[in-house]
This record gives structure tokens, C-alpha cells and sequence, in this order.
């Protein structure tokens, strides 16, 4: 199974090389456009995370709404993932769009955390936005790279091709399995998070 990842990985270098740039290149745009936000914009968006965060500090998670919403929210991007791998030519830049997309959102979080809470925003990003995203970047980067490569099998491909279908099937199970890590990045997200903030606001 290592050997098999290792090749994987080996075979596929220029594709996460690829995939890791949209997202990082998303992260650095979100974390600049805090920068960018005007005093309104940034005194609407601050009122809302102290809302948010009393919230958090103060209730406790539903757990049937917090699994719903973890299953719909893993469902929904890797699904986004695999329908953009069966869309050839149009799921490449739709891809590398979503990848951005996901990585301006972690980037403008992380870093209007850090503006406006400084240390403790530090310690809030550290302990409740990094565990999730632990299970769900990596699963992500690799739903990425199956999403490209079965684009580009597509376009290579004649009509007809018996072996794309078996393609297509592996394709299919292996999105599964990560929309079940997505899940459970959804989860940490859900249960976890809200305690790590109730414990870093009470000791900053």
C-alpha cells in the first residue's frame, strides 16, 4: 500500500505541484485582501466574529445538525470534484478555480483572526481552523489531482474505450472515500473546533 502511494505521489508530482499552487495561491490572495477590506466592511465583519465566537463560547453544538451539515458539506465538494473530472476540457479550470476558491477562504479567515484577535486569533486559527483542515486539505489536494488526471484520461481517450470505464469506477469508489474524510474533517470541525474556542477565550 506505501509503495503503491509512493508511486502515486511519484507519478502525479506535477499535478499536486499544480494543485498546491491554486490553493496557496489562494491562501496568500484571502490573507492579502485583509488588508484590503474597507473600516465598514472590516467593523460589519468583526461584529459578526465576536458574535459568532460568543456563540460558540457559550453553546453547545446540536449534534444531529452538526452531522447533517457535516455529511451535506463533504457531499457537496467532493461531488463538485467528481462531476469537474467528468467535464474534460471545462473541468480543468474548474478545478483549479474551486482549489483557489477553498484556500482564499482558509487564507481571509486565518488571517482577519490574527488582525483582529492578534494572539488569541493566533491560538484560534491554531487550535480550532487547523485541525479540521488536517483531514480536509489533504483529502482536497488528492481529490484535486483524481479530478485532473481523470479529466485528462478523458480527453486522451476514444469513444467507446473499455478501459475508461474501469477508470471511471475506480475513480467513483476512491471520491467516496475521501467525501468520507471530508465528513470527518466536517465533524472535528463541528465538535471539535466550538470546544477549542471555548477553551481559548477563557484563557485569553
Amino acid at each position: 500500500m506505501e509503495r503503491v502511494f509512493i508511486r502515486h505521489i511519484r507519478d502525479n508530482l506535477g499535478l499536486y505541484l499544480l494543485v498546491g499552487f491554486f490553493f496557496l495561491a489562494g491562501i496568500a490572495g484571502g490573507a492579502f485582501t485583509v488588508w484590503l477590506v474597507k473600516p465598514n466592511q472590516e467593523a460589519a465583519l468583526a461584529a459578526y466574529l465576536n458574535t459568532v465566537l460568543e456563540q460558540l463560547g457559550v453553546a453547545r453544538p446540536d449534534a444531529y445538525l452538526s452531522l447533517n451539515q457535516a455529511f451535506l458539506a463533504g457531499l457537496k465538494e467532493i461531488g463538485l470534484f467528481w462531476f469537474f473530472g467528468l467535464t474534460s476540457f471545462m473541468g480543468l479550470p474548474l478545478i483549479a478555480g474551486f482549489l483557489f476558491f477553498k484556500g482564499f477562504a482558509l487564507g481571509f479567515t486565518v488571517g482577519f483572526l490574527v488582525q483582529e484577535r492578534s494572539w488569541q486569533g493566533v491560538a484560534l486559527s491554531f487550535f480550532s481552523v487547523l485541525p479540521p483542515n488536517l483531514i480536509a486539505v489533504p483529502a482536497l489536494f488528492l481529490a484535486g489531482v483524481l479530478a485532473i488526471s481523470f479529466s485528462l484520461e478523458l480527453i486522451r481517450s476514444h469513444p467507446g474505450r473499455v478501459g475508461i470505464w474501469r477508470r471511471f469506477t475506480a475513480y467513483t469508489f476512491i471520491m467516496s472515500l475521501l467525501g468520507l474524510a471530508l465528513m470527518a474533517g466536517g465533524l472535528l470541525e463541528a465538535f471539535l473546533s466550538p470546544a477549542m474556542v471555548k477553551i481559548v477565550l477563557n484563557l485569553w
